[in-house]
């Protein structure tokens, strides 16, 4: 098959990791794939990286002056704007497909609904967004649910020296955080201040946004000794294999490409109960669910964790297991293919 990855944004995050990681996978399988994008943009390095050939996505692109011949699929990855007279163009040749990865408004839903006669098929990335893709008026026939994917090679090593970790204390809980309103983080070390009260010899990392005033946070609840801020970082394999617990303090609804990450690593993880992060998470089973906005909340989770390691491991191997089965590269792109076909045989 020829397949086309589109993705607007110039953003690097879960959205161009999918349409880089998938487009590189279907090309060692033997199908021809590009990947249409923004020229400034971290994807398009990564493209050529990856030995992956990418396309610069223009303005007059985005308007129809696209050459989509050639291409069996167009698969349109979370669009910010999708013109109709670009589509109408590529649906004369090609099967096309959208992929909603994140949670937005009920305006970008609706949006996207308008779409339906020039789409083949609109996939969610979890249960939430394609409860939104209905709710919005897409047909359910229109729908299907395929997760995200991840490279599970990367993350294996750091699974499998869990067991071991998990034995030993003091324990290392960390988090990843971009968010530039410092609350996320500030919830984190909240948390890490009530769960040093019972258990002192725990430590704590804080990864991500680079920020002083995360540091200056921590100095002020005094507990500035036992957090690493490592900031952003270009290893985190090495740095999930560091940690025994990932909590993730998120406010809002919507998915995390380092929680997957986590899971992946073997990282017993603690989850605020929204929707899109804790889709793939069964309470007790792969993880431990919270309310949101409540440090007492996370760090009782956490401290349950720290003092049962055999709960602490059987959760990270469930979560490792749920991961490799379902998210794993191969198995996504086996998916998405199979739909592909289903859309060219009904052509």
């Amino acid at each position: 098959m020829n397949i086309l990855n589109v993705c607007d944004s110039a953003d690097w995050d879960i959205v161009a990791y999918q349409a880089l990681h998938t487009a590189a996978r279907f090309l060692k399988t033997g199908h021809n794939a590009a990947v249409l994008c923004p020229k400034d943009s971290r994807l398009y390095a990564e493209c050529q990286r990856f030995k992956v050939n990418a396309r610069p996505l223009t303005l007059g692109a985005k308007f129809g002056l696209l050459e989509t011949g050639g291409w069996d699929i167009v698969h349109f990855y979370n669009p910010s704007a999708l013109p109709p007279l670009l589509l109408k163009k590529a649906k004369a040749s090609s099967k096309i497909f959208v992929s909603q990865i994140k949670l937005g408004n009920r305006p970008a839903f609706s949006k996207l609904a308008e779409l339906q006669p020039h789409v083949d098929m609109f996939i969610g990335a979890c249960q939430s967004v394609l409860d939104e893709l209905q709710r919005a008026g897409i047909e359910p026939r229109r729908t299907f649910m395929v997760p995200p994917a991840i490279n599970i090679g990367r993350w294996e090593s750091a699974m499998l020296i869990k067991p071991a970790m998990f034995q030993k204390l003091p324990y290392k809980v960390g988090t990843i955080s971009m968010d530039r309103t410092l609350r996320e983080q500030e919830m984190f070390l909240l948390m890490a201040r009530e769960v040093l009260e019972t258990l002192p010899e725990t430590n704590f990392m804080v990864v991500g946004l680079k920020d002083e005033r995360i540091r200056a946070l921590a100095r002020n609840l005094s507990i500035s000794h036992k957090v690493d801020v490592l900031w952003e970082r270009n290893d985190i394999p090495e740095v999930m294999a560091m940690m025994h617990i990932y909590a993730k303090t998120a406010r809002r609804d919507g998915m995390s490409m380092s929680l997957i990450e986590a899971q992946a690593s073997g990282v017993a993880c603690v989850i605020p109960r929204l929707r899109g992060l804790s889709d793939f998470t069964v309470h007790d089973r792969n993880g431990l669910i919270v309310e949101p906005e409540d440090p007492g909340a996370c760090a009782r989770a956490v401290i349950r964790l720290i003092t049962h390691p055999e709960l602490c491991h059987s959760m990270s191997k469930m979560a490792f297991d749920y991961v490799n089965n379902n998210m794993a590269m191969p198995v996504v792109c086996n998916l998405l293919a199979r739909l592909y076909e289903d859309a060219l045989l009904r052509r």
